[in-house]
């Protein structure tokens, strides 16, 4: 064989080797298995059940397990003289984020006037912060910390402080 021909077999059959580990590392690492749980049910003091759910498999919670977060972001102020002309701030393009200790996210919609409720939440500590928050004064009022209770709605109020003055 020339050694033009054997460099080409050679490149060749290195070039197919990488693409196989390639393929190979993809499927074992950005392809999780699929879960299946047992199917094992919780009985809630309601007398209600529940099964186990998510890639953990753990049981979802029973109703009045879960806490709500409601509150009200707003940003100010918008001017540095009064009065100011500024139409209000529209935040119903925007979301709030709460992100609980073991990193699971949940989102709320905010309505135009930055009024939020989510609901559903499992009790523990959540970190909340708002998605885009790229407003002055943002970064030095969030995340903020939050604590949910079982059956029980807790109040937040978010002031961002623009620094206009």
């Amino acid at each position: 064989m020339k050694p033009v021909k054997r460099k080409i077999v050679f490149t060749t059959v290195i070039a197919f080797l990488l693409l196989a580990a390639g393929w190979v590392g993809w499927k074992l690492w950005f392809e999780p298995e699929p879960v299946a749980c047992t199917e094992e049910a919780k009985v809630c003091a309601d007398g209600s059940a529940v099964g186990r759910t998510g890639p953990k498999c753990e049981f979802a919670l029973c109703p009045g397990e879960t806490g709500t977060v409601t509150g009200k972001v707003s940003v100010g102020p918008l001017c540095p003289v009064e009065p100011c002309d500024a139409n209000p701030l529209d935040f119903s393009s925007n979301q709030i984020i709460l992100e609980s200790q073991s990193g699971k996210k949940t989102t709320g919609d905010l309505s135009s006037d930055g009024s939020f409720s989510v609901a559903n939440l499992a009790p523990g500590t959540y970190q909340i912060t708002l998605k885009d928050c790229d407003w002055l004064g943002c970064a030095s009022e969030l995340p903020q910390t939050v604590t949910v209770r079982a059956e029980e709605i807790t109040e937040l109020t978010i002031n961002i402080d623009t620094g206009i003055r």
